[in-house]
């Protein structure tokens, strides 16, 4: 029995101290980043009775990393679906955006490195209304600067855990609302 727990501490340590020497963030080649997280819509709720500011939403992204810390990706977000009602009367968003930008990583420690992101997102908010029976929707599209920052983890040395953050305005019919999703996701290296 104790054969068994030194030999898959032995190993568990092995493991410890590849992923640790072999996990750099500076090589180059293309990944994945699938993530889940919370959405946020900073909109005026004054004169509602109810207000649904948050709203649960995910993210897809593919990147390039030159090797340098720099890398290029396109990606997907859907903030989530935000609702506010007075009464009888209700109206609902949901904000998604397909993205385009430069990320930057730096590499804290073997395992812990730290994600910048600056890029152009086309944001497209759905809006739906809804009086009594009477229902419409609406939707427009409108090209937006997007921001994010990420803290990741290595758990293996082509897999990463990532907390990040990422922040666009939704647009529509003129009025603008920033919308940001914090959310938890897994970083693969193909």
């Amino acid at each position: 029995m104790k054969s068994i727990a030194i030999t898959l501490t032995a190993l568990a340590l092995a493991a410890s101290a590849q992923a640790q020497t072999s996990n750099s963030l500076n090589s180059a080649g293309t990944y994945g980043l699938l993530s889940l997280g919370q959405g946020h819509l900073n909109a005026d709720c004054s004169g509602t009775q109810a207000c649904d500011r948050n709203a649960t939403g995910g993210k897809a992204t593919l990147g390039y990393s030159f090797g340098n810390g720099f890398a290029v990706e396109g990606g997907y977000a859907n903030f989530g679906k935000f609702r506010a009602s007075n009464g009888a009367v209700g109206l609902g968003a949901r904000p998604e955006a397909l993205s385009l930008g430069a990320a930057y990583t730096a590499e804290l420690t073997p395992q812990w490195g730290l994600t910048g992101r600056l890029g152009v997102a086309r944001v497209h908010t759905k809006v739906n209304a809804e009086v009594g029976t009477l229902t419409g929707s609406g939707s427009e599209n409108s090209t937006q600067p997007l921001v994010g920052l990420g803290v990741n983890y290595a758990l293996t040395p082509s897999t990463r855990l990532e907390l990040g953050v990422d922040s666009t305005r939704a647009q529509y019919q003129g009025e603008r609302a920033n919308v940001r999703m914090v959310s938890l996701g897994a970083r693969m290296a193909f």
